[in-house]
């Protein structure tokens, strides 16, 4: 196993519990809205004004760390209103609840006028429903009293719509008959930059017990990446002898590389002795 791969999975088994619990198909950035930077003629006052437009990114880490960023702006006839909104904290999950617990909060905004701006560091807690079809992420309001916000994955500008959609490797681990894969885990790391780059690291933790199991790895960038397994079998957080990897890490070679979006990929878990 070369030494890259024992960073990513040394840092991968101190956060493994948690990182579990934020599904690969979450992990990633998402956008939401859109604020025209066009502005418009305003008959009424012989005057122009400024766009309108709501617009949002959230990044949410395999860690459970998240960052969203905002902007708002309203404007109505001479009046023109912006709101900038920052935060970051923690992302929870609980059935088809999902919780932003900020740690750090600033606002900045003003009212008609940049001289009537205002800053609030209110930390609160957002509380949605959420639920991934295709490339569209689904936050809705937990009382049903307002409709869902969409989010989408970034898009490329000028790129194709094969660039566009989400960049997918999905594929299947299999392990001697017998051997259960669960808690075993398939680990996407970009060549360039390698394991120890954590943020750019996509990983996903399999639950099912038996030998043979499908995995999905959402998010990654149009660029090689080493793809590789793991199992803790002695629950140390360490790569020893006695836990299982995939059959190239298990001879000390280097794991599938692939350019994502690719299907049908194959690994195989092996003693590592």
């Amino acid at each position: 196993m070369n030494l890259k791969t024992f960073g990513m999975l040394f840092a991968l088994s101190t956060c493994s519990a948690q990182a579990a619990t934020i599904p690969a198909a979450l992990q990633g950035q998402w956008e939401f809205g859109y604020v025209s930077p066009i502005e418009y003629y305003d008959p009424s006052s012989g005057k122009y004004a400024e766009g309108s437009g709501t617009s949002e990114i959230i990044r949410i880490k395999a860690d459970g760390s998240y960052e969203r960023s905002g902007i708002i702006v309203v404007s109505t006839y001479s009046c023109t209103s912006k709101l900038l909104t920052t935060s970051k904290g923690k992302v929870t999950i609980k059935g088809n609840i999902l919780t932003f617990t900020p740690t750090t909060v600033y606002n900045k905004g003003y009212t008609c006028s940049p001289s009537r701006s205002y800053e609030t560091r209110e930390l609160r807690t957002s509380v949605f429903t959420w639920k991934i079809s295709g490339d569209t992420l689904a936050l809705g309001d937990p009382k049903g009293e307002a409709r869902d916000s969409l989010y989408n994955r970034p898009r490329v500008l000028g790129g194709s719509a094969a660039d566009q959609r989400v960049r997918r490797v999905t594929g299947v681990l299999t392990a001697p008959q017998g051997h259960s894969l669960q808690g075993a885990a398939v680990i996407a790391c970009r060549v360039d930059r390698g394991c120890a780059d954590e943020a750019s690291v996509r990983f996903v933790t399999l639950s099912g017990t038996g030998n043979v199991q499908s995995f999905t790895l959402d998010n990654l960038d149009a660029t090689p990446y080493e793809l590789l397994a793991w199992e803790d079998t002695n629950g140390n957080g360490e790569p020893d002898a006695g836990d299982w990897v995939d059959a190239a890490s298990a001879k000390g070679q280097t794991g599938v590389t692939l350019t994502p979006p690719m299907t049908n990929v194959t690994l195989s878990l092996e003693l590592w002795r």
